[in-house]
């Protein structure tokens, strides 16, 4: 049995000025003309992965409330806690995340006493573990995370569930593939600029 994801923001139009709106404030391109020229503006893979992250990550956040912590900063501690410990720059390549952003991150997680840094032998290099605190707050958490996976498997299926990590799995090599492409193309574009000029 399909099921097709409905983004929640409705098209919006002015017939006093003639003017479109955007379909969802977070997606400013996304218009109620681009609605008009196809399907396949709304139903993009961003809106719909962006709509369904945002959804799932509010579930865990609420499941997660009464502990203190936030998805993004329980999914950090455990990566740690299963690591030992890891250089940000690691990090951030693993779990496809822009080192700045990983900075705040780390750097919230370091003004609870969660996580502490100690510096690598590579250049800049920055290591992180837990601290006593931090496995303490990963512990008493753990049984919050592991309702809300219990809650969310249940509400969508054995099968779906499984389908959904498998998928995910799948979107991620898709994009790095795609996003090597683009590296691939534009490499490609500097040889042929600098051979013509030469």
């Amino acid at each position: 049995m399909e099921r097709s994801m409905q983004l929640s923001s409705p098209v919006v139009s002015n017939p006093e000025t003639s003017q479109t709106q955007p379909l969802y404030p977070e997606f400013p391109g996304i218009t109620a003309t681009d609605a008009e020229t196809g399907p396949e503006t709304v139903t993009s893979a961003f809106a719909a992965l962006r709509t369904a992250t945002r959804a799932v990550t509010q579930f865990y956040d609420l499941v997660l409330s009464p502990t203190g912590l936030k998805t993004t900063q329980f999914v950090i501690l455990q990566a740690i806690n299963a690591a030992g410990e890891i250089a940000q720059c690691d990090f951030a390549r693993e779990f496809g995340i822009a080192v700045p952003t990983l900075s705040r991150r780390f750097g919230g997680l370091r003004k609870k006493e969660l996580i502490q840094i100690r510096r690598g032998e590579r250049h800049g290099e920055r290591i992180y573990r837990l601290t006593g605190k931090g496995e303490e707050a990963l512990r008493q958490a753990l049984p919050y995370w592991e309702r809300a996976q219990r809650r969310l498997r249940t509400a969508l299926g054995n099968d779906d569930w499984d389908q959904l990590l498998d998928l995910a799995e799948r979107v991620r090599k898709a994009a790095s593939q795609a996003e090597q492409l683009r590296t691939d193309n534009q490499s490609s574009a500097t040889l042929s600029v600098v051979g013509s000029a030469a």
